[in-house]
């Protein structure tokens, strides 16, 4: 989990690390074995970027928790992703008020969920080429531990 979530060399340059690593263990009940998050402050996005993993038993339980968390996007605007080996991907943008936004992309390879999440004070303008080239980056790095391989794929 831990291997999966890029490191302040993997992302791109001027982010820095914003809170703490979390990883949590298994909640049986849900089919997750564990799930990992980390933050990052992103001046050039005027945002915070958000990487999450979530690690599950079954390509089942994956898929049910991947089409929750799309259910419960439903109404936000959907938009085009670009994510190049995955099994689904979507993307959602909406705005809690006029101070908050978030923008995100969800992935599901095999039995893992993924998802990189920009949170903004402000409008949910967030350049589509950074947050495609970093979830292409965070699929590539849990594909590679999938594979058994140290992930070192990197945002370009």
């Amino acid at each position: 989990m831990r291997a999966a979530l890029p490191e302040a060399g993997d992302v791109p340059a001027g982010w820095e690390k914003s809170g703490t690593l979390r990883l949590l263990g298994a909640s049986p009940e849900e089919g997750l074995v564990a799930l990992g998050t980390q933050g990052y402050a992103a001046t050039d996005l005027e945002g915070i970027v958000g990487f999450g993993v979530q690690s599950f038993q079954t390509w089942a339980d994956a898929i049910e928790r991947y089409t929750m968390v799309k259910s419960q996007l439903a109404s936000a605007q959907i938009g085009p992703v670009q994510i190049p080996d995955v099994d689904a991907a979507f993307t959602a943008s909406y705005c809690q008020g006029q101070d908050h936004c978030s923008t995100s992309i969800t992935v599901r390879m095999d039995s893992v969920v993924a998802y990189v999440n920009i949170n903004t004070d402000g409008p949910a303008a967030v350049d589509a080429k950074v947050l495609n080239s970093v979830t292409r980056m965070l699929a590539q790095r849990v594909q590679q531990a999938q594979s058994g391989q140290t992930p070192s794929a990197r945002a370009v």
